[in-house]
């Protein structure tokens, strides 16, 4: 045996004890002790593969060792090696992961470990990792049934199958693997490959081949059945796929060297790089940063036969200053590597040249990243750290990973400060926070520096936010309105029959006598908009500004409240306007648990108003970004401000209420609710069959056996409706929708509308739909848009009819997505914020618990209002409610700031 058989196998057998000593509930201990031995396996097996020498020594010098390991990204055969090896590389770099890293990273690796055992098998006659499929993968056994029927569908080509014709390119959202009989397969999930495509509007394929996802490619794909609970479910399978970057990314890549743009697709050097990178399976950043050898004879293989070789005088420039480590490398790096058109144009200046980023023609704003990728976005992106990880090396970057893991800390947990016990694995503390704020961009220091106070390290700007809008709370609610009390008990006298609730009364009488600003509190269906409504009218003759984050929200408010003197916007509208009033009498925030510190500030500072009021569900989804304002005013706020809506009006269900209640504030005998009312289902065809015309699916999923997708296609493939096939997507008669973020009929028809589609008519060039929405529009609200007004349903909704181009051509850089809706049998929770049905149907599978949050838990159960179904296994639905936790931060957060600011 050599000596580097030897270490393989050394090490081989390392891991396999690992593997047979662990439970499968101590997975992430045993995924940190296995990624501690997985890069040196890689590197004797690619040495051994590589070397040319039986005999290489396995503990060559690093120059060596690192000048043979290279020639793996030039070899298709162990392409699948090199990818591995750079994960390797880039994630055991910085500084020890904790077990729930290392157990997201080993769940990633494992279809690469597979395919290292099959290729040592078959090409070495080496054995190794006989026992990785013990490594616990947590699959269901209904998932695994699901997936070995793909997998014959996959390797046996049905009779029946019918081939897709379709040419367009499209965009991987998302591959995943799964294991069948030792052998790997993927589900991918794409949409079609234009810049103002929904991400809610994916289709999901299947297939053996090991697809590039970085870049748009293009599929020959056909259609297949298979048999999953005695249904039948129409399967896509691709048979082969080729990388196709739109060209329209390739000439603004270039547009940052010159300045022009020049590239189409219908060239031989286009055809030949689509060729290469499919053939390889290689990006263009490791293309560009291989050895000058490999690169030069692609490059001639490509160019030898062309005319125009300026796509490579491009790549030539871009190597130059990657290759030396020039200004604008980092950029340049996470460009090449995800080539992606929304975010290209975002970085270039269209005008002009920066010198600080070697007079390459992008915006300023990107020299923030360039300095710090790991902690800082792109103008309008923020990269996912696993990208940022695969094309930037972390060497030398621990300042930044403290910061991310601080800013991380802060927006995902809501803990405004960390306590330094936390940050064990960064010594040197205060040199890396004092090299971290050195380095910022001098504009943005005082806001983005790290900062320690007492036992604890926070980020500048959250903290100083927080503190701006609580000091400006207080002001407001320091005094009230003068003969407040009087005014409306007299509106009271003349309005006593509008109100529904006694403590919507009480609110109403004690909101601004002490106060200019008041915070309304309320779970679900509790009336919040309702009280609003009654500000309002109440206040009639004012000017008003009703403020939320989403469309629907806004949309809801305008149908709710009817009063004169009235404005409706989305807060990045109102934020975003120059134009915009800024000075109002009231100022109405709805949602307020979904807006963020950042925006909140900027409101109170760009508008100028007599009264405030903000209205909410702290136990609802959160804010994307940092939002703890409205959760932890209540420290800081005269109870004189503060206004609890108690009473549940959504539903009149009493046991929808006890559980609604009982999940909310995390009581004992969640469960023995849930089940005792027979809210729990197991997970079987039941889901499909339709228990109230005004019934939703709600997932946290779009892949896997129960994901949107797959529940979407069960349902319409029962509907016997006419139906027409647009691109990847089949629309049919009957069909329930949702209008998604297009702009196109925005503000009439709003992002979340619910409709149905009435008919489809079919021409040469365009589709004409005819759909029922779920309002009432007249004829003046269809001036300036491009549809029409057909009349009104049965059930007294408004019919609108509108047309659509069949054909897209992705070369070009306006290209859009033409269907303004998505098929809505399902959608996520997410999603379904802001909506309620008559019947939820809610799907937790094993795949997706660990990311149901008590705020998504509770979000999906509210949406009822008479039926709900939770269809989970036993065991899911013990793990997920005993899991259910609330953000406890909040308290110490706000004692912090008391002592840090005088509040």
């Amino acid at each position: 045996m050599t000596a580097i058989d030897k270490a393989i196998l050394d090490t081989n057998e390392n891991i396999c004890k690992n593997i047979s000593k662990f439970s499968p509930d101590e997975r992430g201990f045993l995924s940190q002790n296995l990624l501690s031995q997985l890069r040196n396996f890689v590197e004797y097996i690619g040495l051994k593969l590589c070397s040319g020498d039986i005999n290489i020594d396995p503990n060559i010098e690093y120059f060596e060792r690192t000048k043979i390991l290279k020639k793996l990204g030039s070899r298709t055969d162990l392409h699948f090696l090199y990818k591995l090896h750079n994960f390797l590389q880039k994630s055991a770099s910085h500084y020890t992961l904790d077990e729930n890293a290392s157990e997201r990273l080993m769940l990633k690796y494992y279809e690469y470990l597979q395919k290292i055992r099959t290729y040592l098998s078959q090409n070495c006659n080496l054995q190794v990792l006989k026992n990785i499929e013990d490594f616990p993968i947590d699959t269901d056994n209904d998932m695994n049934e699901y997936h070995r029927k793909i997998a014959e569908k996959i390797d046996n080509f049905s009779l029946s199958s019918e081939t897709i014709n379709y040419n367009e390119r499209l965009y991987i959202q998302k591959i995943k693997p799964f294991f069948v009989n030792e052998k790997v397969y993927y589900e991918v999930t794409f949409t079609i490959a234009t810049d103002n495509v929904s991400k809610f509007d994916r289709v999901i394929a299947f297939t053996a081949m090991d697809i590039l996802e970085n870049y748009a490619v293009k599929f020959s794909m056909h259609k297949d059945m298979i048999i999953v609970n005695n249904s039948k479910m129409e399967i896509l399978i691709i048979d082969s796929w080729q990388a196709s970057i739109r060209p329209c990314e390739l000439n603004n890549f270039g547009y940052i060297f010159t300045g022009k743009s020049e590239i189409k697709s219908n060239n031989l050097v286009y055809d030949g790089l689509m060729g290469f990178i499919s053939k390889y399976n290689m990006n263009l950043l490791d293309f560009l940063d291989s050895d000058d050898i490999f690169y030069n004879s692609i490059k001639t293989q490509i160019t030898q036969r062309a005319k125009n070789t300026v796509l490579f005088d491009i790549f030539d420039m871009c190597r130059n200053i990657i290759k030396n480590n020039m200004a604008g490398t980092n950029i340049l790096r996470y460009l090449l590597y995800t080539m992606d058109n929304t975010i290209l144009k975002s970085q270039i200046d269209w005008n002009g040249t920066c010198n600080i980023l070697s007079n390459l023609h992008l915006k300023y704003g990107c020299n923030p990243f360039e300095s710090m990728p790991f902690v800082t976005s792109l103008i309008n992106h923020n990269p996912r750290i696993f990208d940022l990880l695969e094309c930037i090396s972390t060497q030398g970057r621990e300042h930044e990973f403290l910061a991310r893991y601080i800013k991380t800390n802060t927006e995902q947990k809501e803990a405004l400060f960390t306590k330094i016990d936390e940050l064990a694995n960064f010594p040197n503390l205060d040199d890396l926070i004092n090299c971290y704020n050195s380095k910022i961009y001098y504009k943005h220091r005082e806001y983005r520096s790290l900062k320690q106070f007492s036992n604890s390290i926070y980020i500048n700007e959250y903290a100083e936010d927080c503190s701006y809008i609580i000091k400006r709370f207080k002001e407001l609610a320091a005094s009230g309105v003068g003969g407040y009390q009087v005014y409306v008990e007299s509106w009271l006298r003349e309005n006593s029959d509008k109100i529904d609730d006694e403590t919507k009364r009480n609110a109403l009488l004690q909101m601004f006598i002490n106060s200019h600003v008041a915070f309304i509190y309320g779970s679900a269906g509790t009336g919040k908009s309702t009280l609003i409504k009654h500000v309002s009218e109440l206040f009639a003759a004012r000017s008003k500004l009703y403020l939320a984050n989403t469309n629907p929200a806004v949309e809801n408010l305008r149908r709710k409240v009817t009063v004169a003197n009235c404005d409706y916007m989305t807060v990045a509208k109102f934020l975003s306007s120059k134009n915009s009033k800024t000075e109002y009498d009231m100022i109405f925030v709805d949602e307020s648990s979904t807006l963020c510190n950042s925006d909140m500030r900027k409101i109170l500072e760009k508008s100028q108003f007599k009264l405030l009021i903000l209205v909410g569900d702290i136990y609802q989804i959160e804010a994307i970004q940092f939002g703890n304002w409205f959760s932890i005013s209540k420290a800081f706020i005269p109870e004189t401000s503060i206004f609890e809506l108690e009473n549940t009006f959504r539903s009149s269900d009493e046991n929808l209420k006890i559980v609604w209640s009982r999940v909310r504030n995390l009581e004992e005998g969640m469960q023995e609710a849930i089940d005792k009312f027979g809210y729990s289902k197991r997970l079987d065809n039941s889901i499909f069959e339709k228990n109230d015309e005004d019934e939703i699916i709600l997932c946290l999923n779009y892949d896997g056996l129960y994901g949107i997708n797959n529940v979407n296609s069960f349902l319409q493939d029962n509907n016997p409706g006419k139906s027409v096939v647009y691109g990847i997507h089949t629309y049919k008669v009957g069909d329930p929708i949702l209008f998604n973020e297009s702009n196109r009929f925005s503000p009439i028809i709003y992002n979340n509308l619910k409709g149905i589609i009435q008919n489809i008519e079919e021409t040469e060039e365009s589709i004409v739909f005819d759909i029922e929405i779920d309002t009432v529009l007249n004829e003046l609200d269809t001036f300036g848009y491009s549809f029409e007004l057909l009349g009104n349903s049965e059930n007294g909704k408004s019919i609108i009819r509108f047309s659509v181009n069949k054909k897209i051509n992705t070369d070009d850089d306006n290209a859009i997505t033409e269907i303004p809706f998505q098929i809505a049998y399902a959608v996520s929770i997410h999603k379904a914020q802001g909506l309620e049905y008559n019947s939820v149907k809610i799907i937790i599978s094993d795949e997706v618990e660990e990311r149901i949050t008590h705020n998504i838990f509770y979000t999906a159960i509210t949406r009822a209002r008479k039926k709900l179904y939770i269809y989970w296994s036993p065991e899911v639905e013990v793990r997920v409610l005993s899991n259910l936790r609330r953000k406890t931060n909040a308290k110490r957060d706000a004692g912090i700031l008391k002592s840090l600011y005088s509040l």
